[in-house]
C-alpha cells in the first residue's frame, strides 16, 4: 500500500528482519535513554529467532513500512484459535507522531469481530497503551520479569503427593494431552509455539498424576529463561516453578515472565531471592481468554 507521504506498507520478508531488529532497538533506546535506563545491546539473536518464528507461522500478519526502500516501522501478530495477539509494533523514532503505528495496526487487525484481541505493552509507554485501548485492547494485568537465582540454602516447595516428573514427549500421547491442557488453561492450542519453545528451551518437563495424566508442563534451559508453563490447578504453579528453577542450573541467572494473576508464584520466587527487572509490562485484551493463575507465557511477544 503506497501512502501519499512516500511511505509504503507491505508484507515482510526474511530479508527485512535485520531492519526490524534495528527499528525495535532504536525505538526502545529512544525512550529508555530519556528514562535513565541502560541501552538495548546491538545484537539480539533471541529476538531474531522470535521474528523468524512469527513470520514463518503468520506471514500475512507481519508487515513493514518503508520509505525510500528503508524499513522505518513494522508490526507482527499471531492468530491462535480465537485469539489474535499483537507480538510487536515499533516505529523508528524519526517517523513517530505521524500516525504510522495506527496505520500499521489497522492493517494487522483481523476483520472478524468475534476474535479476541490481545497484546503485551510496556507500562512506560502511555501513547502505545492509549492506541491499543482505542481498539478495546485494554490493560488488564501486569507481566513482571523476575530475574536471579535462589539464595543459598533455599529449597523449592515439594510437588503435591502423587505428582511425578519426567520428560515431556514431543509427539504421541503427550501432544494430545498438551493440546487439551492448553485449551483448558490458555484458551487455544498452539503446537507451533511449543515447537519454537522446544528449540529455545530444550529441557521440557511433564508433571503427571498417579494415573499418568498430564497435569502440567514446563520448559527451561541452561540459558535460564523459563516458560511456557501450564498447570491444571493453580496451587501446582509454585511447586512446578520451584522445580524448573532447580532442575537445570543455568549458566547465569534464571528469568521468568510472571503474570500478575499468579500471586502465590510471585511470592515464592521473590522469597527465593529473585527480583523484578525493569518496568512491568501490561497484558491487554478485549475479552478474557486465559487463566493466568495457571499459565506463564513464552515471552511478551509470544503467548
Amino acid at each position: 500500500m503506497i501512502e501519499a507521504d512516500g511511505l509504503v506498507t507491505r508484507g515482510a520478508t526474511p530479508a527485512d528482519l535485520p531492519a526490524c531488529e534495528r527499528v525495535w532497538r532504536d525505538s526502545l533506546n529512544d525512550y529508555l535513554g530519556r528514562l535513565g535506563q541502560l541501552e538495548i545491546p546491538a545484537d539480539n539473536p533471541g529476538l531474531r529467532r522470535l521474528h523468524a518464528h512469527a513470520l514463518a507461522t503468520d506471514p500475512e500478519r507481519f508487515r513493514v513500512a518503508t520509505r525510500a526502500d528503508q524499513v522505518v516501522a513494522f508490526g507482527s501478530a499471531i492468530r491462535r484459535g480465537s485469539v489474535w495477539f499483537l507480538s510487536m509494533l515499533f516505529v523508528d523514532p524519526a517517523e513517530q507522531a505521524r500516525g504510522l503505528g495506527r496505520r500499521l495496526l489497522g492493517e494487522l487487525l483481523p476483520g472478524d469481530g468475534r476474535v479476541i484481541l490481545a497484546t503485551a505493552a510496556d507500562s512506560a509507554q502511555p501513547i502505545s497503551n492509549g492506541l491499543y485501548a482505542s481498539f478495546g485492547i485494554v490493560p488488564r494485568m501486569p507481566l513482571l520479569d523476575a530475574i536471579g537465582r535462589p539464595r543459598p540454602g533455599w529449597t523449592p516447595p515439594p510437588l503435591p503427593e502423587g505428582i511425578t516428573v519426567d520428560g515431556l514427549l514431543a509427539d504421541g500421547a503427550d501432544a494430545a494431552a498438551v493440546t487439551a491442557l492448553d485449551r483448558a488453561v490458555v484458551g487455544f492450542a498452539h503446537p507451533e509455539d511449543h515447537a519454537f519453545a522446544r528449540r529455545e528451551r530444550p529441557s521440557a518437563f511433564a508433571y503427571r498424576s498417579r494415573d499418568g495424566r498430564l497435569v502440567g508442563y514446563g520448559y527451561t534451559s541452561e540459558v535460564g529463561r523459563i516458560g511456557p508453563v501450564a498447570v491444571r490447578e493453580p496451587d501446582l504453579l509454585g511447586p512446578v516453578l520451584g522445580h524448573l528453577l532447580t532442575a537445570v542450573p543455568p549458566r547465569g541467572a534464571s528469568a521468568v515472565w510472571l503474570p500478575g494473576a499468579a500471586g502465590e508464584a510471585i511470592g515464592l520466587l521473590l522469597g527465593a531471592g529473585l527480583r523484578f527487572e525493569d518496568f512491568p509490562l501490561l497484558v491487554c485484551w478485549t475479552d478474557d481468554f486465559a487463566d493466568f493463575s495457571r499459565y506463564i507465557p513464552i515471552s511478551p511477544g509470544l503467548l
